[in-house]
């Protein structure tokens, strides 16, 4: 019989967040800008909860944590998710990171490195950050609000799925985001710069990402994460853009699963 999901809304003192799995192998899952833990939902089925205890965390503004106020910045979210493990009484486990909080498991390593077993970054900004040109930056700020323009951004970064795949993205992102927080949340993605603090990290590190992503490639996962990481590999998965964990639900858990059940905490 598989595992139930069970749901916990954010309150002032803790993040909301959907576990699943009652195994020995604690994972705290994080996503990305444009969505909450619900961009994870399709991957839930294919999961092994006997082996795995899964946390698909809400950020602050987002989805179950859709109240929460804060600073929106990288170090409020690293501190607030090791806070969510110390309140599940996880000592030590695994993190992945969607785009966006692809940086949040570089900071998490950074800032505990005795806690966080393995990282897994999934078609991620860096330390770094991602930068943008003028137009580029212009175009991110008018999907705040415009939804022809987000419809646009999600097919573009899938290699042009269908309208009705960009609609119902459009449709999750609105429900589940915060206004207030989108514009932030931008402003740090864009802006981040903590690379020193990563260099020779020696966590283990897989790093996903899909053909059909036209900004973060392989390419640039070589130049970033690769680079700095003494223990990081990278998968590429054919024919997938920015979403793995919808666009290929079932390979997406095998190649995340394969790494993880390496280390068992």
């Amino acid at each position: 019989m598989k595992a139930t999901v069970e749901v916990r809304r954010g309150s002032d003192t803790s993040l909301g967040y959907v576990q699943y799995g009652n195994g020995p192998i604690r994972v705290l899952v994080m996503h990305d800008w444009l969505g909450d833990h619900s961009s994870y939902d399709a991957l839930i089925p294919w999961l092994d909860d006997r082996a795995f205890t899964y946390v698909f965390v809400d950020l602050r503004g987002y989805g179950l944590s859709i109240e929460l106020a804060g600073e929106f910045t990288i170090e409020e979210m690293a501190a607030d998710c090791l806070m969510l493990a110390d309140q599940l009484g996880w000592t030590r486990f695994h993190v992945i990171g969607h785009s966006m909080t692809g940086m949040i498991t570089q900071r998490m390593a950074a800032d505990a490195p005795s806690r966080i077993a393995s990282a897994i970054a999934v078609c991620p900004v860096s330390a770094a950050g991602n930068r943008l040109s003028p137009d580029a930056r212009a175009f991110f700020d008018s999907t705040i609000e415009d939804d022809d323009a987000l419809r646009r951004l999600f097919k573009f970064v899938t290699g042009g799925l269908s309208d009705t795949w960009a609609d119902r993205k459009v449709r999750q992102s609105r429900d589940t985001v915060a206004f207030t927080c989108r514009s932030r949340y931008l402003d740090m993605l864009t802006t981040a710069n903590f690379v020193d603090d990563v260099r020779g990290l020696q966590t283990p590190y897989l790093v996903i990402v899909g053909d059909k992503d036209p900004g973060l490639d392989s390419e640039a996962m070589k130049r970033t994460f690769l680079a700095w990481h003494l223990n990081a590999e990278l998968h590429v998965i054919s024919n997938c853009g920015h979403y793995p964990m919808q666009e290929c639900p079932p390979y997406f858990a095998t190649v995340v699963e394969g790494f993880l059940k390496r280390d068992v905490v």
